[in-house]
Order: C-alpha cells, then structure tokens, then sequence
C-alpha cells in the first residue's frame, strides 16, 4: 500500500482515533480532522504538526446529514487517499439495570451506523471520481456477538460491517478499497464507564498498530485479538440458550457517572 498523504479521521480527538493519527503522521502528511471537543482536537493538532504533518480540524456533529457531508465535500476538493471512519459511542444497561432509552438507542444507531453510512457513501462518490482511495470503517468484535446489556451498540456495529462489506464490492472495480477493523475491548474512554468483565483488552497504541498494519498488508478485514473472534465463530454456531450461558460470566453495565441516570 502506498503511503496516504491525505488523511480524513473521524473521532479524532482522543483514544484509538488518536492513536492511529499519531502513527500515521510525519513529513508529507496532510490530516483532515473531526472531533467532538475543541481542547483535546487542538491538542492532537498541535502534535501532528510537531511531528511534520499539516492539519486541518472541524468540529462536526456527524449525526447532521448535511453538515457532514458538507465537511466531506470541502476536505474532497483534493483527492483523500485514506478515509478512517473511526468516531463512534458505547452505550448499554446501566447501574439500575435498565437498557438505555429509545432517545439513547436511537442517538448510538445514530453515532455508529448512521454517521459512517453516510459519510461512507458520500467518501465513495468522490473517490469513484478519482479512481483511487481507501475507506477503513472501525467496527467491532461486537458486530459478531448479540451483547444482552448492549443491544443497540450490537445492532449498530452489526449493521456497519453489512454496509461496509456491501461497499466493498460495489467500489472494488472502481479501485477504491473498503476494509474494516474489528477490534476487542481496547483502552478508550469506552472501556472507562464498561463495568464488567473486559477479555483481551489492549492498550489504544497496540490496537492501532494492529489496525494499521494489517492495512498496509493488504488486509480487507482486520480482527483482533485473534482467539476471541475465533470463539466467536465457534460460538455462532450454537443454540441461542447455549450462547446465553456462555455469556453469562461477561455481562456487564455501563457507568455514566453519580447516580447514572443515563436519560431514563
């Protein structure tokens, strides 16, 4: 794989998005930014500059449709070698024992499904264009594993790797790549509020090192660590009560805060 100049990055202001920016930058590298807090976007900025890259930031809220589009098309007017659509949110049952709220739900399919969809589709037609491009969509383990206390973050991961697989075919004779990443439980503030069980969890550093490395070898999907999507597979394979008891001793809630009220 060639050496992207011109990187988009969602979530970029902190955790895996971070990461990934920070091994990717250097001389010659030209970043185009989102994230959600002005502070700790400047921070990041601030760094890849010390490192040689040139970078440019927005504050988007990606769930508005036309303003993430918007953004799309002005970091488009030169070509995007590699689009990174790594912003997402992690929601579930929290202390009280309830699933969060419909608004809650709706807000995550939101933030992880529909914001990368459309921002997908909108990199695709400008990268149709210039015949040349690759779009990596982060998902996750859990697009694999119907998690009880995380329904809708399940659905929402499952649903981003159906779009990015479909994507795939439909752009690869228009050499434009899609690959996706599918990672475990990594430290971010994600893993923060998760109270319960956490297999395999890894530092953000090594998880973006794995990302990035199994893109620049060529991988379509890169999925880590390696003995959980393996159990995984093996674990799809079983009735639905079967996998219930298996998934017993990883049950867990989410931890907004004091009194954890999540917007019931």
């Amino acid at each position: 794989m060639t050496a992207p100049r011109r990187i988009l990055l969602t979530g970029a202001s902190s955790g895996l998005g971070r990461e990934m920016a920070r091994h990717l930058a250097g001389p010659g590298v030209a970043f185009l930014l989102c994230g959600r807090r002005a502070d700790a976007l400047k921070a990041v900025a601030t760094e890849l500059r010390d490192a040689g890259a040139t970078v440019e930031t927005a504050l988007v809220d990606l769930t508005d449709v036309a303003a993430a589009q918007d953004w799309v098309d002005t970091c488009a007017v030169q070509p995007v070698d590699l689009a990174i659509l790594n912003a997402g949110m992690f929601d579930g049952r929290g202390r009280d024992g309830a699933l969060e709220s419909p608004m809650r739900a709706a807000v995550q399919v939101e933030t992880n499904l529909t914001a990368p969809v459309t921002l997908g589709l909108r990199l695709a037609d400008h990268m149709r264009d210039a015949g040349q491009g690759t779009i990596l969509f982060i998902s996750s383990l859990g697009a694999f594993s119907a998690h009880a206390d995380a329904p809708s973050y399940s659905a929402s991961k499952a649903g981003l790797t159906a779009f990015a697989r479909a994507l795939r075919e439909d752009l690869a004779p228009d050499g434009v790549r899609v690959a996706i990443a599918h990672p475990g439980h990594i430290e971010t503030p994600q893993t923060e509020v998760h109270r319960g069980p956490l297999p395999g969890i890894m530092p953000a550093a090594r998880a973006a090192k794995v990302i990035l490395s199994g893109l620049a070898r060529g991988r379509s999907e890169i999925d880590f660590p390696g003995h959980l999507r393996w159990g995984l597979r093996f674990q799809s394979l079983l009735p639905w009560r079967m996998q219930a008891r298996i998934n017993r001793g990883l049950r867990f809630w989410v931890d907004d805060g004091p009194g954890d009220g999540k917007g019931k």
